[in-house]
């Protein structure tokens, strides 16, 4: 059942400046039309509205292979969030870690952005904790340790590539409303970036 306009622009209304941002750098794609001509327009009463054009504009072009290279590029130059490091460009990895008790296994995926020696230490973490604690659950934990491993050791190839590995372009791709309304505060670009670990 959709919201009445009215509903919706007390809504809107009511929500403070940041979360209005909020939406509309990461969601304005995913609203109906009349939401996003409410926010819009909310926007606009704020004086936010030339702020936020850009985020939203951003989420409804089809970004080229230069502009994702063009973000890619902004996000590889940030310090690392793990050892704040800046003498590396930065890339993406997921880890695999698995954890085992008796008929429980546990399997944790973890996308992350550092330097290439941290993205390694990551992998090698994941692994550690795989090879030591991911066997002790009949069946899973043999099966899924040996999955854990593997991924491990074939992202681990990705991360010393010298140019943005297809992790980081997906990241891109999928947080393009967000980069460009902070594409110009590194400070909220590192953020970005170190929230990837807090996932």
């Amino acid at each position: 059942m959709a919201v009445s306009e009215a509903a919706l622009r007390e809504n809107y209304r009511r929500l403070s400046d940041e979360k209005l941002m909020r939406i509309a750098s990461e969601d304005a794609i995913k609203l109906r039309s009349e939401a996003l001509a409410l926010l819009k327009e909310e926007l606009a009463a704020r004086g936010l509205a030339e702020t936020a054009e850009k985020t939203i504009a951003a989420q409804f072009s089809v970004v080229s292979e230069e502009g994702v290279a063009e973000y890619c590029a902004l996000l590889q130059t940030q310090p690392c969030p793990i050892c704040r490091s800046s003498s590396q460009r930065l890339n993406a990895t997921m880890t695999s870690k698995v954890i085992s008790f008796l008929v429980m296994t546990t399997w944790k995926k973890q996308f992350a952005i550092a330097c290439p020696p941290c993205l390694d230490k990551l992998n090698r973490d994941a692994s550690t904790t795989s090879a030591l604690l991911g066997w002790w659950g009949f069946p899973w934990g043999i099966i899924r340790t040996v999955q854990a491993l593997v991924a491990n050791g074939k992202m681990a190839r990705n991360n010393h590539a010298p140019y943005p590995n297809d992790l980081l372009k997906a990241f891109v791709v999928g947080n393009i409303g967000r980069i460009e309304a902070i594409r110009a505060n590194a400070t909220d670009l590192q953020a970005l970036i170190k929230a990837t670990h807090l996932c």
